[in-house]
């Protein structure tokens, strides 16, 4: 039984072919996102497991390092509102 996906197999077959191209898995994310209409951390994650099973062919000839915020990180724990927060040297207390 196969994992349950959002992605078509003519989706997953376009990444195969994207991912030999040998271009970052970061920046396919961010410019395929927008086509297949979902975040670029989840379709990150998914280039990531598609990549595993995918021998890359070229090498790419574009920037090798590229630095990006992720924006969908969580808040510390120390920013929680209406609720206790006691901080000691090896972990915290929430108290709600």
């Amino acid at each position: 039984m196969s994992r349950k996906t959002i992605f078509t197999e003519a989706q997953i077959k376009e990444m195969k072919e994207v991912i030999r191209t040998g271009e970052p898995i970061t920046m396919l994310a961010e410019r395929l996102a927008p086509t297949y209409n979902v975040t670029e951390n989840k379709l990150r994650s998914k280039l990531y497991s598609v990549a595993k099973r995918t021998k890359k062919i070229a090498d790419w000839a574009g920037p090798k390092q590229r630095r990006t915020k992720i924006e969908n990180t969580p808040a510390p724990p120390t920013q929680v509102m209406g609720k206790k927060v006691v901080m000691y040297n090896d972990h915290i207390r929430i108290y709600f």
